[in-house]
């Protein structure tokens, strides 16, 4: 049980990871040709991705505890009832 939600989180973490660095590579390459800034927005947006990583990583895994915290206490309730 706890291991299947580890692989959960491990796997969303991944994901949002990976969507973020995306998005800024992405968004920043068009900004560049937009305004005809080079790299600018690109490192910019890349080193913004940064934190928002980190916070969304600590944002998923403190929901998962939460409910694996949840559901062990309700299992724990039903055992000693």
């Amino acid at each position: 049980m706890i291991s299947n939600l580890l692989v959960v989180v491990i796997g969303q973490v991944g994901c949002l990871t990976l969507v973020v660095i995306l998005a800024s590579v992405f968004g920043g390459l068009w900004l560049d040709n937009t305004f005809g800034t080079k790299p600018v927005f690109t490192l910019v947006l890349l080193f913004a991705g940064i934190p928002l990583s980190v916070l969304l990583m600590l944002y998923v895994s403190r929901k998962s505890l939460a409910r694996l915290k949840e559901k062990y206490e309700t299992e724990e309730k039903e055992t000693n009832a």
